[in-house]
């Protein structure tokens, strides 16, 4: 959302994420490809995005640290919500998080790709 007011309804239904497993992460030159399995679950980044592991201080990561990721891989999600200004907060079992931040004004985010619809940050 980040400057956009407006352009993302907050109130847009996440709950699809819920019991869904981190199945693959796709590492590219200017974007990261998340994919959940089913009903499958396309999540694709150009942001920067962070980490909260229980026990431990959040971390910022840029868009080329997809590896970082792989500790998520094999999990499921146990809860997904919008955070502050755009951003996805996807909560594994366990407790730790996900947040991918909508940090740009000028083009998108992320995007949610969930059985034909596309929910566009």
């Amino acid at each position: 959302m980040n400057g956009r007011s407006g352009s993302l309804d907050l109130g847009t239904d996440l709950s699809f994420f819920k019991g869904t497993t981190l199945t693959q992460i796709c590492l590219g030159s200017n974007a990261l490809g998340l994919n959940f399995d089913g009903p499958p679950i396309r999540l694709m980044m150009q942001s920067d995005f962070g980490t909260k592991v229980v026990g431990h201080e959040r971390k910022l990561h840029a868009l080329t640290d997809g590896h970082l990721l792989r500790n998520f891989l094999d999990r499921e999600v146990a809860r997904a919500l919008w955070g502050e200004r755009g951003t996805l907060v996807l909560t594994f079992t366990g407790g730790d998080q996900l947040l991918i931040f909508d940090d740009s004004d000028d083009v998108e985010s992320y995007t949610i790709s969930h059985l034909g619809q596309t929910i566009v940050v």
